[in-house]
């Protein structure tokens, strides 16, 4: 593997991650400029709108930027290059008949007009999506191109709930939720077939350039065979009865789906939902997400205590000031914190610390 040393060491930590085991140390993904006086970055995005389709479209385009990218970055303990196929968060929403969309900072997407009084709304996927066909040729043309280079990532959609939201609009829906409209297990219904179809469809076209590990770029992570992250970001404006009935059940269907599975946990008002997830027996990992105005990780060592203690492992960003307190607070075991440092030999200095800290 290109930009990184010790792949396989690197691989066989994931491995004893997802199994809550430990290699030697716990997993830790830093990121460092190899030229601390320049940083890096990736290309910014372009001011006129007709230059962002080819950025978020092109395969040629998003490879050369991602190799740039690559070529200024030092990848330290368990960090490898990934490249996301990034078409707007829960953009499979995109797929369907009548959903506008604009490129900007993200992906952002626009209700269709629906006939949602219907007891089953008619959602019908478009054969001549831009969304979906820029993605498959995106995931074809890195892989074409790996030689072996980077890890193609998931697409960045996993929270049907939340593609639903893009459908619906979500004041709309958290309306519906509280009303218990009749079309909402339908429509979740309809859109998780449209992830298992799509998930199905660029793991087919990328595993063998990965060599059979996917990873979910975002959040840093890997794993053999078929791994993805679930999530629910509406969840923290809802009840834990609207949740375990209405996007719970699906939950538990993606995860079983997958070999490795993981909820990224939004925000620490999700909490509530905490024994819900807990419950279902596929989900491997939770990765906690501390939101911006939130407390540090560091305040919810409890929390996080008791996602281990049920055999599942954490996913975590933390600060350089709470590596101590969380590595001191937690097993190393089924760990995973990813961080950034501002130079080499910070990035390795990072590592040994995490290597001494490192307890089971």
């Amino acid at each position: 593997m290109e930009y990184v040393k010790h792949w396989e060491k690197i691989k066989s930590r994931f491995d004893a991650f997802w199994q809550c085991e430990l290699v030697d140390r716990c997993c830790i993904s830093v990121y460092a400029p190899k030229d601390s006086t320049k940083g890096y970055e990736l290309t910014e995005l372009p001011a006129k709108y007709e230059d962002r389709v080819p950025y978020w479209t092109d395969g040629e385009s998003i490879l050369s930027r991602y190799t740039r990218l690559f070529e200024s970055m030092y990848f330290a303990g368990d960090a490898f290059p990934t490249i996301t196929l990034n078409f707007g968060p829960s953009g499979h929403a995109g797929f369907y008949k009548g959903v506008r969309f604009r490129f900007e900072d993200s992906v952002w997407f626009f209700p269709p007009h629906i006939d949602w009084d219907a007891e089953k709304p008619e959602l019908e996927i478009d054969p001549d999506s831009y969304i979906y066909n820029s993605m498959i040729n995106v995931a074809r043309y890195l892989a074409d191109n790996n030689n072996d280079r980077y890890i193609i990532g998931n697409p960045h959609f996993s929270g049907d709930g939340d593609a639903l939201a893009h459908l619906r609009g979500s004041q709309n829906l958290m309306l519906d939720l509280a009303e218990g409209a009749p079309y909402i297990h339908h429509a979740m219904d309809h859109i998780q077939r449209t992830w298992f179809d799509t998930y199905d469809a660029i793991y087919n076209i990328v595993k063998e350039a990965n060599n059979n590990i996917t990873a979910v770029s975002g959040f840093r992570v890997m794993g053999s065979g078929r791994t993805a992250n679930t999530q629910c970001d509406l969840a923290c404006m809802i009840s834990k009865g609207q949740y375990d009935e209405y996007f719970l059940p699906y939950l538990q269907r993606q995860l079983k789906y997958v070999d490795k599975g993981f909820y990224h946990l939004d925000g620490c008002e999700q909490l509530r939902h905490l024994d819900s997830l807990l419950s279902i027996d596929e989900l491997k990992a939770i990765q906690w997400q501390a939101v911006e105005s939130q407390p540090s990780p560091v305040k919810f060592i409890p929390e996080l205590k008791r996602i281990q203690e049920a055999g599942r492992g954490i996913i975590l960003y933390v600060e350089e000031d709470e590596l101590e307190p969380i590595m001191s607070g937690l097993s190393s075991k089924g760990l995973f914190l990813w961080m950034d440092a501002r130079s080499k030999q910070h990035a390795d200095d990072i590592v040994k610390r995490v290597e001494k800290l490192t307890r089971e």
